[in-house]
């Protein structure tokens, strides 16, 4: 099984009505060096407990920014995940990333959802991948009923987006061999 090394990070420390991009951007630099002291593969979970108000300035300045800078490769074998204690506070959030093609996990008390932009297929992917905690491109390719190369096409999609976790174990013939991971525990 995948293990990974977990810290929190609480934002109702910055305040508890957030509002402003100058506000967000010294959260996301505290975020940022968090993330970075994490060991790999480790994961962020950014905790929304006790925010009564996030705006999508604030949103955007520390959580978004900060999900961009992630998908670029930037931070290794790590990852960004949101635990909010409603969808309501989040909206603002899922709007910034969906507006920077983006997407990422949400944990709500013990479900999950995704913020951001995700089409059908890839949530159906995504869920799978979750519900199994740890499986392969192939095996992954059988469940959706899809071709091979489509399925690396979405798991790759999702790897970029640091929605799961996607290690190169091998070649099948001409397409690599990947293990996938959640990144979650259901």
């Amino acid at each position: 099984m995948n293990i990974m090394n977990e810290q929190t990070f609480p934002i109702a420390p910055f305040g508890v009505r957030l509002g402003t991009r100058l506000e967000g951007k010294g959260a996301r630099e505290k975020l940022l060096a968090t993330l970075s002291s994490i060991p790999e593969p480790g994961r962020l979970i950014v905790s929304l407990d006790e925010v009564e108000v996030l705006s999508g300035s604030f949103a955007d300045e520390t959580i978004a920014l900060s999900c961009a800078r992630l998908a670029t490769g930037e931070y290794g074998d790590r990852y960004l995940i949101v635990r909010s204690p409603s969808l309501e506070i989040v909206e603002d959030l899922s709007h910034k990333l969906e507006r920077r093609r983006l997407a990422m996990l949400c944990l709500i008390d013990d479900r999950w959802d995704v913020l951001g932009q995700l089409a059908a297929p890839m949530r159906e992917t995504l869920a799978l991948v979750i519900k199994h905690k740890e499986t392969t491109a192939k095996e992954l390719a059988g469940m959706l009923g899809i071709r091979h190369n489509a399925c690396l096409h979405r798991v790759g999609r999702l790897a970029d987006l640091r929605l799961i976790r996607r290690e190169k174990i091998g070649l099948a013939g001409p397409y690599p061999t990947y293990r996938l991971s959640s990144i979650i525990n259901p």
